[in-house]
């Protein structure tokens, strides 16, 4: 199992200095200095080497214990250490994570903190949404990975665009899912086929059932969750093929939208009927991410979403934990979060 080679860091440096973001911009983001966002992301340009075991266990303890929209120096650096191990981890090499025997997956787990910190997060999904007991008003999500989130309120668990290669062990969990498009870091075969298999809904514009959306979008209503889709664009080219998901959470969340966007580009196209709660776009697909949370849409609450992209090439759309602070930045809203694996966000309550 070969790590990241010498061309693959300087390549990954470049793409790093080409997003020249502002480090004025960023302490605004994160209320740490910018002298202080310098020094601790400076290594970030660096050759060093896989974290430790001990560093890694030391970073997946404060992401796992630490949320909201301020990142304190402490948040920072655990962030940076698992960067590092993103830095270093090639996309042949997740994908042979991903698709290999579960041996193959433990093998890579134990060497890759990056993969540590995945699964970690994925477990600490498994404890806390049965354990969860959510308040009328209130809807609570946890980010898996990508713009994969699982979502409870108190009458219904549902999951969006779910990526993860223990995604089956979700089904027991979750009431019906959602997928945005036909792209697989949205959607996991095999969840697909256990929810399938124990008879609850799977919601997409592409697989052929009874919960296909048309051209023309849809509207559904799972218990007391009603669900508005509408088709836009991905890019120039995939004209309507992505899916948005405009969902009332249901009178016992007092009626709180949730919009989740997938990979739309055009935010022209994003037009909901309700005031929306809580908007999850991809943070570098095209959209105008801060028109929509500055002007048009005008959430109370963004999940920024679609950072460490692992089966992408290090240099190409595999957007780091720097790059997504500074489009917090530009949003200049304390309500702009950037969710970490497994993390847990309560809204309302």
């Amino acid at each position: 199992m070969n790590g990241l080679t010498q061309n693959g860091a300087t390549t990954r440096r470049e793409f790093l200095k080409r997003t020249a973001l502002i480090w004025s911009a960023l302490a605004t983001a994160t209320g740490v200095g910018s002298s202080d966002w310098e020094r601790i992301f400076a290594a970030e340009f660096s050759d060093g080497p896989e974290p430790t075991a001990d560093e890694i266990a030391a970073a997946i303890r404060v992401l796992s214990e630490t949320s909201g929209p301020k990142w304190s120096d402490e948040r920072l650096k655990a962030a940076l250490t698992i960067q590092r191990s993103v830095d270093r981890l090639e996309a042949k090499d997740f994908n042979d994570y991903f698709n290999g025997s579960a041996e193959n997956a433990a093998r890579w787990i134990a060497e890759r903190g990056v993969l540590r910190f995945l699964d970690a997060g994925f477990d600490k999904i498994l404890r806390e949404v049965p354990t969860t007991e959510v308040a009328e008003g209130t809807v609570v999500f946890w980010q898996i990975y990508n713009m994969g989130y699982v979502v409870k309120t108190p009458t219904q668990t549902f999951a969006v665009d779910v990526r993860h290669r223990r995604a089956p062990e979700l089904e027991p969990l979750v009431d019906f899912t959602l997928i945005t498009h036909n792209h697989g870091d949205h959607f996991t075969r095999s969840f697909i086929q256990a929810m399938e298999a124990a008879g609850k809904p799977v919601v997409s514009n592409f697989l052929d059932n009874r919960w296909k959306t048309g051209p023309d979008g849809g509207e559904y209503a799972f218990g007391d969750v009603k669900i508005r889709v509408n088709l836009v664009d991905h890019n120039a080219k995939l004209r309507r093929f992505v899916s948005t998901y405009e969902i009332d959470c249901g009178a016992a969340t007092g009626n709180r939208v949730v919009y989740h966007v997938g990979d739309a580009c055009n935010f022209a196209q994003l037009t909901p009927e309700k005031p929306v709660d809580v908007f999850i776009p991809h943070l570098a697909v095209g959209l105008d991410v801060p028109k929509c949370v500055n002007e048009t849409l005008k959430p109370k609450l963004t999940l920024l979403s679609h950072i460490l992209e692992l089966a992408h090439d290090i240099d190409k759309w595999r957007w780091s934990y720097k790059y997504g602070l500074g489009i917090c930045a530009k949003c200049a809203s304390d309500t702009v979060l950037l969710p970490v694996w497994g993390e847990k966000i309560v809204v309302g309550g």
